[in-house]
């Protein structure tokens, strides 16, 4: 019985997916191969928190809090911001307002044309194997102009999509149900247009409505305008703060294992993420050994062929088993050492060996050098016997020899689970609120001295990403110089490992909260204003701070992810 349900929940995947085929899908095909490789990973729920509250889930409570859920509910938060958004757009041209629903129209497209120019520039990377035989450039470039008129639909369809296979898998079981949820959590190049949505649309969306909002004295506005203005405000932290509590701890995250929402459709994380998809194949000796074997079977004198492949094959033999120690048999069993016996506490002591420590690896490498020195130029000064190691006429034995090195470490954190990202979506929606709030009210007084303020943060910031940057290159310097821009609102860990991050954050929210206190204070005391939205949101600003810290404590004395070291080479 199950047997047919799952190949009848298969067939009316594919079935759906060849009908929307005209609309929306890259057909059948694309479907299939992101199939094969989803089956290829392993199970993506080894992958995802399995505890709430550290109490162990069950398979089918893990799709409901970490899957099914979490989709519902940003499918949700994407309509309801995108209708709040349309519907200020078109209240402020019915007010004569051409403007301002220019600027709110234009900020709703900023990040679908942000995604569309990254992906059209470099469409090696973003055109999948099988775009490239079915559909060549023009088609492609087509597809993505038409994503670009009609992004909702294409976000939509990507919500649907995963409902749609998430609530397959909890009708299915074993493998079947992995490979749903893998299906359901491959990577998507739509994904990135959502990751671009919060930097590129909601938090200057906010800004700039907060901006309007305050200036009602001056234009006649009516009681819904008011009300859906106030709505889209709501939602665009919302969908900030969503982005931010997802990468607040991206790259810690991603030394664990997690993988960019978008890394499958990019080539280069495309060939480094499914490189364990090759079949595992057999071990060959370094090419620094070939060279030894060739230069020692050159320096042998001329013996017939039989006798010469006789001895490659056993020099070969010799350096595959020496590079390659064989592992114990899987059924090996492990027998403990026996306890020891109860009320006997004296050990035998063991005799000490008559025999010398043995020498250390550098002594040997440095007493041997000095008796080949001393045996051919007995005149010759050993003192720089390490530096004419690495020379060529070092002997080929001591090259080939490996000291012992350091081995670095890596911290890495683990996703947090369903309500430590509830938690951590509070403590930054009050974070951001109460920065916007901030921003926006002070740039009514002062607007000069704002982008004074504004600017010494944005330097702060760049000279810590600068400072731990891994590379320096023209890439790193655009991202760098746009992440100092999102530091202005909220902070992300992406495209740089925070170097002691607990003291980073510390400094960030204390640094922050001083800069929202001391401009919130100057224009409450200095200023004539006479408006319900100054009090109300200088009432919001210090309660949302306090919020924050609240949930802050929360979630780092309860709900905060578990740390640990692995080494990396």
């Amino acid at each position: 019985m199950d047997s047919h349900k799952c190949e009848d929940t298969e067939s009316f995947i594919i079935i759906t997916v060849t009908r929307l085929k005209p609309l929306f899908s890259p057909g059948v095909r694309a479907y299939q191969v992101i199939r094969k490789m989803a089956m290829a990973l392993e199970p993506v729920c080894d992958k995802k928190s399995t505890r709430c509250l550290k109490i162990p889930l069950k398979s089918t409570e893990q799709i409901y809090l970490v899957f099914l859920i979490p989709t519902i509910v940003s499918c949700c938060i994407y309509m309801i911001n995108f209708s709040s958004d349309l519907v200020v757009a078109i209240q402020h041209f019915r007010e004569n307002n051409q403007i301002w629903g220019g600027l709110t129209i234009g900020l709703m497209y900023a990040p679908a044309v942000a995604y569309f120019v990254l992906t059209v520039s470099r469409p090696d990377w973003w055109m999948t194997e099988d775009q490239k035989v079915t559909k060549g450039v023009i088609a492609w470039f087509f597809i993505q102009l038409c994503q670009l008129v009609a992004f909702p639909f294409f976000a939509l369809y990507r919500f649907a999509g995963q409902i749609v296979v998430i609530i397959d898998a909890i009708l299915l079981s074993g493998d079947e149900r992995n490979k749903s949820l893998s299906v359901a959590a491959t990577p998507a190049a739509i994904e990135l247009y959502f990751f671009l949505q919060s930097w590129f649309q909601a938090a200057p969306q906010a800004i700039f409505q907060i901006h309007l909002l305050l200036r009602e004295r001056y234009t006649d506005r009516t009681y819904q305008s008011i009300v859906v203005q106030v709505l889209c405000i709501f939602m665009s932290i919302v969908v900030l703060a969503v982005q931010t509590a997802s990468f607040q701890r991206f790259e810690s995250q991603r030394a664990n294992g997690r993988r960019l929402p978008w890394a499958m459709w990019l080539k280069k994380y495309r060939l480094q993420e499914l490189g364990n998809l090759d079949e595992n194949k057999p071990l060959k000796p370094p090419p620094s050994q070939n060279q030894d074997i060739n230069l020692n079977l050159s320096a042998l004198p001329s013996k017939p062929s039989t006798i010469q492949e006789t001895e490659l094959t056993r020099v070969t033999l010799e350096r595959q088993i020496s590079s390659t120690p064989p592992l114990p048999p899987k059924n090996a069993q492990i027998i403990p050492p026996p306890a020891p016996l109860r009320g006997i506490t004296s050990v035998t002591p063991l005799p000490v060996p008559e025999m010398q420590a043995p020498p250390r690896p550098d002594s040997v490498i440095r007493e041997s050098l000095e008796a080949e020195t001393a045996a051919e130029d007995p005149g010759k000064s050993t003192e720089r016997i390490v530096n004419d190691e690495s020379s060529p006429q070092a002997p080929s034995r001591w090259r080939s020899l490996r000291l012992p090195r350091r081995i670095d470490s890596i911290k890495i954190v683990e996703e947090d689970d369903p309500v430590g990202k509830f938690v951590a979506f509070i403590w930054w929606f009050f974070f951001i609120l109460a920065r916007v709030f901030a921003i926006a009210l002070f740039y009514e007084f002062y607007p000069i001295w704002l982008a004074g303020v504004i600017a010494v943060h944005y330097a702060v910031m760049l000279s810590y990403l600068f400072y731990y940057a891994k590379d320096f290159n023209i890439t790193t310097f655009i991202v760098n110089l746009w992440l100092g821009s999102v530091y202005i609102v909220s902070i992300i860990e992406y495209r740089i490992k925070f170097k002691y991050a607990d003291k980073w954050l510390l400094f960030y929210h204390i640094f922050v909260i001083l800069q929202n206190t001391v401009m919130t204070v100057t224009w409450f005391t200095l200023e004539d204003w006479d408006s319900f939205w100054y009090t109300y949101m200088f009432y919001a600003i210090f309660i949302s701070m306090g919020l924050c810290i609240l949930s802050v404590g929360v979630y780092h004395a309860i709900l905060k992810p578990k740390q640990r070291r692995i080494y990396a080479s």
